[in-house]
């Protein structure tokens, strides 16, 4: 693969990055197996036991608020995570940065490459839901800065274990849609590429699309298109207001895009996918909710938002995003545990813990 845009990264850089990686395995792990120890037992100090345990997140929360275990977990959560993009000379910014003049001219020279299948809005508004939150804590957003669109491809990369395949996670996904032939396909909210990458390697019989709000994600979405030998149509686009016709995808997927939108804006999004969808078509994707029955697993899943600068993620837990669905004109929802992606921590001897939760949504029109 040509190293045309991409960052030359050092040992220490990875080292560093594996060093993060191996730091979260732990909060995520064992730390989150403490807790859950230290607050049975603080619940049983209090006499929440039996039929007065907790039955609602406020109710955990007020437990678990007082337990250094907790108060690490979000530490860690908040800070792993700002090293990972801010630490100097080993965050993903200053390597970046030690390197802007050539990946920037790389990434635009490669833009001018096959200009049909790249198309850029300079004049596009941007919504300021997605202007001004700085998503997963990246400084400024995905939207401002010539390296953005690196940023977050290294960023999402280096969230996974190193011998791990970063684009596992969109397999799962492909693997539980409905096996059918999908002659044109959109990636909603492509980001860098990966995904639309993954499903064309799988599909190659289909015609592949991809929009995002992401002037710089969507060049490192294009150069990777162009290393694979890929055809993709690539556009900036408000999803609120597309520009292709009715009627004109067989599939539209994406990725933990819905806790990103802000639900005033997702009855609208829905109405959109409805339009451009054929009869039939399929609108699909994972995303992180809480755990029914879990008040436990609810108060680390909403701690998330306020550690990560998840903004939307909160009010995206009380979205009724099924009954919209169904306003929308989808026929038919179906919204199931996504068991492939659930860890859960062991315990030898005891029922397991939940610290995430992932649903599948499938909408047909």
């Amino acid at each position: 693969m040509s190293m045309s845009a991409h960052a030359q990264e050092s040992r220490d850089f990875r080292s560093y990055h594996a060093f993060l990686r191996a730091a979260r395995n732990y909060m995520e792990g064992p730390l989150v197996g403490q807790m859950h120890d230290s607050y049975e037992h603080a619940c049983e100090q209090r006499g929440l036991t039996g039929e007065r345990a907790p039955k609602d997140w406020r109710t955990a929360e007020a437990v678990l608020d007082h337990l250094p275990e907790f108060q690490l977990y979000n530490w860690a959560y908040r800070n792993l995570q700002r090293f990972k993009y801010h630490r100097p000379h080993l965050g993903i910014f200053a390597l970046l940065e030690s390197q802007r003049d050539r990946l920037v001219q790389e990434l635009n020279e490669s833009a001018t490459k096959a200009p049909d299948q790249l198309r850029l809005n300079p004049d596009l508004t941007l919504p300021e839901y997605f202007r001004f939150v700085p998503f997963h804590q990246h400084t400024g957003g995905v939207a401002h800065d010539d390296l953005d669109g690196l940023a977050y491809e290294i960023g999402r990369r280096t969230t996974v274990p190193a011998h791990a395949d970063p684009n596992g996670i969109y397999h799962i996904l492909f693997d539980s849609l409905p096996e059918r032939r999908y002659e044109r396909v959109l990636d909603w909210g492509t980001g860098h590429g990966a995904a639309l990458v993954t499903w064309q390697q799988r599909n190659p019989q289909s015609e592949c699309h991809g929009v995002d709000l992401s002037a710089p994600c969507l060049k490192v979405a294009h150069q990777r298109a162009l290393e694979h030998g890929f055809r993709f149509f690539l556009s900036q686009q408000d999803l609120e207001h597309l520009d292709y016709p009715d009627n004109h995808f067989d599939l539209v997927f994406f990725n933990f895009m819905l806790h990103e939108l802000p639900p005033a804006h997702t009855p609208a999004l829905l109405r959109e996918v409805v339009r451009v969808l054929k009869p039939g078509g399929i609108f699909a994707g994972h995303e992180f909710h809480l755990r029914p029955g879990d008040p436990f697993q609810n108060v680390l899943q909403r701690s998330h938002a306020w550690t990560n600068n998840e903004t939307y993620s909160t009010p995206w837990y009380d979205t009724p995003i099924e009954a919209w669905a169904k306003d929308a004109g989808f026929s038919r929802t179906s919204i199931t545990p996504f068991e492939r992606l659930n860890r859960s921590v062991k315990r030898p001897g005891r029922a397991p813990i939940n610290a995430n939760h992932w649903n599948l949504y499938v909408f047909e029109k």
